[in-house]
Formats: structure tokens, C-alpha cells, sequence
């Protein structure tokens, strides 16, 4: 599909909230924020998936196109999928969609959003030379789309160095993609990785039987000929992939550890993210804990007063969370239960956490930095 001017596009977008046109510092992006049934129902919109554009309006940058998981929609059900055409299977890199794109007349590189903090992170490898190699190829309208993954870059899968690799070639007006033989060709050129190749199986529903059960990797990406894409993810990614997003903030986790459910998310973290639930946990366990102890042993030392001496006494001096907790504990509650049952109402936004930090006295970091743009491996 033709893209040369972001006047082509933005009819397709206009009074939907699903789509975002952000005005950056020398171009323009478009990309999806989230998708509704009838997002994709239009060729157009499936470009927008972070397709950059020069202040003239002219396409500046053309990354992938949404494409879809094996199964997923009609199109992509297993009997849809023509396996004896043509086509390449890539692994799926489990890092961030890296391009580069000429801005104020420099080489930088961008992630959907643009030059987001990954893509800073991902200029450690935009030596001279590939800066170049880029350019040469983006005079050519001609993008080309690399995987950036790293230590301090991690989504999932843990890697030990950082690097870059070329994932495709694709022409920025146009949308075809060069031969895989290209790509090689100029990863070559351009010192970087190229994908992992793999072989697949036969049939579609091979190929997806086979993917659920791989481990220690994300999954695969199958390119055709024609340019159509699906992926497909293997089931320990998939539920490692929840675990990590559902442990991404505070609340989700506090709500975790006082349901008692904690246990059930670390199997499915790696290294310093375990560690920090873990300790989190022992945090919010020995805050609560202590708080059910004070409380008691101020219910405890004024048990003889009356009901109403107690409320205008100690009880006025509390702050005010704790006080209904205080009348819960000398009307015979259990200490520990009481504030558990108390925080988990305020589990339900960061500011409600905060508001009842008292209780609780622990805070929430995970252990490596996090990629602010986990939603692109999606």
C-alpha cells in the first residue's frame, strides 16, 4: 500500500480514540493505543503502528504493520495459513522495535513512539558506520527495522549483552519488504546480528503445536513472500509475560501478597524481579504485622475504659485508618486479618496505596530498569 504524504492516513484515523497522532521534535507519529474490535478493519490503520512523518508531511519512517497471532483472527486461523508458499520463520526477539530515521539531518534511532528512552539506549550500537549504512538505505526509501535487546532492556526472556538485529528491510513509501537475501546482505555490511532462521513445520497447526511448546525464548514470526506476517508465542512466554506485567505496578502486587497469592506468580519470574516481590512481600508482611501489634497493645492497655472514653481517648489520637481497626480488634476481631481486610480496599489505584502507606510502611522497585514500553512486545 502506497504511503507518501500523512494526509493518506489521517482520514482513516480522524475522531477515533484509539489512535494517537503525537507532533515530535522534527516528525510526526502515529500509533495504536489500544485495540477495539474494528481497529484493524481497515488497511490503512494497520499501518499505524508507530509510521513516522517529516514536517512537509512526506513518510520520514515505515516500521512493521500490526500483524497478528496464528489463531487470532480469521485470517490467521491455522487452515487460512499457507505453509507451502514461500516464507521465512524468524525467532521473535523478546526486546523493542528499533528504526532509524533521519531527524534535523542526523541519524537517530526511534522505537513506535519515537525517540523514546529505549531508543537512546539503543544508540550504544548507531556507530559511524551503521549510522551511514541507515542513511544509504533511508535515501532509498527503504527502512530498515531492527530488534533491540539487552540487559537492562529485558521484557521476558533475560539476555547477557546488549545488541542489534536486522529484522527486515521495508520500503517506506511502498510497504513491500526486500528478499531475506537483502537482509542478510546488509546486516553483513552493517555489523550487526541478523535474525535467527529456524525451520518450521509443514502445516500451520505443526507450526503452532510446535511453538507452545518451546521454552526459553518468546516465540516466532513467519514472513511470506507477499508480506503478510503472523506470530505465534510459546505458553511459558505467554504466562511469563503475565506475571511480569501483572507485577509492573504497586498495587497489583500489594494485592498479590495480601491475598496470599504470591506464591503462585515467582515461579514465573526470572532473577532480580523474584527477589523483589519476594522482599516486597516480606516488607508488607512485617508492616501489617506491626501494625496489628501496636493497635492491639493500645486496645489492650485501655480494655477497662468505657466504649465511649476509648473513642474520645486513645482512639482520637490514632490516625484515622487506624482507627476503625482499633474498634474492630476490642470488638474481638483478629489483628492481622483486620488490617489485611482494611488495605485490601485500597489496592485499587496508586494513590489509594499511598494514602495507606502508614499501614504498611514498604515500598515497591523492581530489580532491573524496566522497559516503559512492555505493551510493544505484545
Amino acid at each position: 500500500m502506497i504511503i507518501e504524504h500523512i494526509d493518506q492516513v489521517l482520514p482513516h484515523i480522524a475522531g477515533r480514540n484509539d489512535f494517537i497522532t503525537a507532533k515530535k521534535d522534527g516528525y510526526t507519529v502515529i500509533d495504536y493505543v489500544y485495540a477495539a474490535a474494528d481497529t484493524f478493519d481497515d488497511f490503512v490503520r494497520l499501518e499505524c503502528r508507530g509510521i513516522k512523518f517529516a514536517p512537509d508531511g512526506r513518510t520520514l519512517a515505515r516500521p512493521f504493520q500490526k500483524f497478528f497471532n496464528i489463531g487470532e483472527r480469521p485470517e490467521t486461523q491455522p487452515d487460512a495459513l499457507d505453509f507451502s508458499a514461500p516464507h521465512v520463520v524468524m525467532e521473535k526477539l523478546d526486546g523493542s522495535m528499533i528504526h532509524p530515521a533521519v531527524v534535523g539531518g542526523k541519524v537517530v534511532f526511534m522505537t513506535r513512539m519515537g525517540r523514546t528512552d529505549v531508543a537512546v539506549k539503543a544508540e550504544r550500537h548507531l556507530s559511524r558506520e551503521l549510522a551511514h549504512e541507515c542513511e544509504t538505505w533511508l535515501n532509498k526509501s527503504v527502512t530498515p527495522i531492527f530488534e533491540f535487546t539487552a540487559p537492562d532492556n529485558r521484557i521476558v526472556v533475560p539476555y547477557a549483552t546488549s545488541a542489534l538485529y536486522l529484522l527486515a528491510l521495508r520500503n517506506t513509501v511502498t510497504g513491500e519488504y526486500l528478499e531475506w537475501s537483502q537482509v542478510e546482505r546488509a546486516a553483513r555490511a552493517m555489523l550487526v546480528y541478523q535474525a535467527p532462521i529456524h525451520d518450521a513445520p509443514r502445516t500451520a497447526s505443526e507450526f503452532l503445536a510446535h511453538t507452545r511448546a518451546v521454552t526459553g525464548m518468546e516465540g516466532f514470526v513467519v514472513r511470506f513472500a507477499d508480506g503478510r506476517m503472523v506470530k505465534a508465542k510459546g505458553e511459558e512466554y505467554v504466562l511469563k509475560h503475565k506475571a511480569k506485567d501483572s507485577i509492573l505496578q504497586e498495587k497489583n502486587v500489594l494485592a498479590l501478597v495480601l491475598r496470599g497469592e504470591v506464591d503462585d506468580v515467582l515461579p514465573l519470574l526470572d532473577g532480580p524481579d523474584r527477589l523483589s516481590v519476594q522482599q516486597y512481600r516480606d516488607d508488607v508482611l512485617t508492616g501489617v504485622s506491626r501494625t496489628a501489634r501496636m493497635i492491639s497493645d493500645v486496645v489492650t492497655r485501655y480494655s477497662d475504659l468505657s466504649q465511649k472514653e476509648f473513642a474520645l481517648g486513645p482512639a482520637a489520637t490514632m490516625p484515622p485508618l487506624f482507627r476503625p481497626l482499633a474498634f474492630q480488634i476490642r470488638g474481638g476481631g483478629e489483628p492481622v486479618a483486620a488490617v489485611t481486610a482494611l488495605l485490601l480496599k485500597h489496592v485499587g489505584s496508586a494513590s489509594a496505596v499511598e494514602g495507606a502507606r502508614g499501614m504498611f510502611c514498604a515500598r515497591f522497585a523492581l530489580g532491573t530498569n524496566d522497559n516503559a514500553e512492555l505493551r510493544d512486545a505484545a
